[in-house]
C-alpha cells in the first residue's frame, strides 16, 4: 500500500529513538515533497528499526545516527541493484565503528555478524534486504572503519493516491497504563514491539525465555499483561507459558503472537493471537481482547 514517509517516519521517532540508547542523538532530514512509496508498512517499520539497532550496536560510545531521505530517478548507469525509474532513497548513516571491507559483500546475508557471540542473529540487516526486494527496490551499504556505515533503502515511487483519513476520525492511540512483560527470543522483534507498546503509554519489561518470564513473575514484579511469542527454541513454548500463567496468576492476562498459522490456529480457542506482522492499530485491538478473556 502507498506510504506517506514523511508522515511515517516522524510517528515513528519513538520507535526508533526507543531502538537507540541516551548517548545516540536521531538527526532527519525529510523534504516536504517526498513521493509516497509502495511497501508493506510493518515491514517498513521493522526495516527501520533492524537498521537502527545495527546502528546503536556499532556506536558503543554513543553518536549520531541521521536518516536523509530524497527523491531519485535512477537508470540503469547508476548501477543500483540494476534499478530503473522513480524511487525514494533512505539513507541512515551512523557514526559508528564501521565495517571492514572483506565483510561488505556478506553483510546482508542471514546469520552472518559481526557482533560477539551471542550478541546477534545476523537475521536483522538479512530483513532489511529481503523486505527492499520484495517491495520493487534495493539496499546498499558504503562503510569506513572509524567512521562509519551508511544503508540505503531504494524504495518504488507509488502512482496511487494516498488514503486520507477523515478528519472526525477518533485518535489510534488510546491513553492507557500498565506493565506488558515481552517474552520474545529474537531481541530484534522484541525491541519493535516494545516500542509500540511504548507509543501506547504502556511501560514495557522483556525477557527473552518463558522461563525467565516465570521468574519475573515468581519474584513478584508488577505485570499486568504478558505478550508472548509462541515458537520459542528449547524449553517451554509460548502456548505452555500461558497455561502457566493462567494456572498460577489468573489475574495477568495473555496475549500471543506469531508468524506460523499452525502455531496460532492450536492456541486461538483458548489465547488472544496477535498475528506477526502486525502494526500499531492490530496490536491495539489484540491487547484489548486480551484484557477480555481476563481469567477466562
Amino acid at each position: 500500500m502507498p506510504i506517506d514517509l514523511r508522515q511515517r517516519v516522524q510517528e515513528m521517532r519513538p520507535l526508533l529513538n526507543s531502538s537507540l540508547r541516551g548517548n545516540i542523538n536521531l538527526e532527519t532530514d525529510l523534504p516536504d515533497d517526498l513521493w509516497p512509496v509502495e511497501a508493506d508498512i510493518a515491514e517498513f517499520e521493522l526495516a527501520m528499526v533492524n537498521i537502527a539497532v545495527n546502528a546503536r550496536d556499532a556506536m558503543s560510545d554513543g553518536g549520531v545516527l541521521s536518516l536523509l531521505v530524497r527523491n531519485v530517478a535512477l537508470t540503469r548507469a547508476a548501477n543500483v541493484g540494476q534499478l530503473e525509474g522513480q524511487f525514494v532513497a533512505l539513507a541512515l548513516s551512523d557514526t559508528g565503528s564501521g565495517v571492514a571491507p572483506e565483510h561488505i559483500p556478506k553483510i546482508f546475508e542471514p546469520f552472518f555478524t559481526t557482533k560477539a557471540v551471542g550478541k546477534g542473529t545476523g537475521l536483522g540487516l538479512s530483513q532489511v534486504y529481503g523486505f527492499a526486494h520484495q517491495s520493487g527496490g534495493a539496499v546498499t551499504v558504503t562503510s569506513a572503519l572509524g567512521r562509519g556505515t551508511t544503508i540505503t533503502m531504494y524504495l518504488p515511487r507509488a502512482h496511487a493516491a494516498l488514503t486520507v483519513a477523515p478528519e472526525t476520525t477518533a485518535p489510534l492511540v488510546p491513553q492507557v497504563e500498565g506493565t506488558v512483560l515481552v517474552v520474545e527470543d529474537n531481541r530484534e522483534v522484541a525491541g519493535v514491539t516494545v516500542g509500540l507498546l511504548e507509543q501506547l503509554g504502556y511501560q514495557a519489561l522483556f525477557s527473552e525465555s518463558a522461563a525467565d518470564a516465570l521468574t519475573r513473575l515468581q519474584h513478584g514484579e508488577k505485570i499486568d499483561l504478558v505478550l508472548s511469542d509462541i515458537v520459542m527454541p528449547g524449553g517451554m513454548d509460548g502456548i505452555e507459558l500461558a497455561a502457566e500463567v493462567r494456572r498460577r496468576y489468573p489475574d495477568i492476562p495473555v496475549l500471543l503472537t506469531s508468524g506460523y498459522s499452525d502455531a496460532a490456529r492450536a492456541a486461538e480457542p483458548r489465547y488472544a493471537i496477535l498475528r506477526k506482522p502486525f502494526e500499531l492499530s492490530d496490536l491495539v485491538k489484540a491487547l484489548g481482547e486480551a484484557m477480555s478473556r481476563r481469567a477466562a
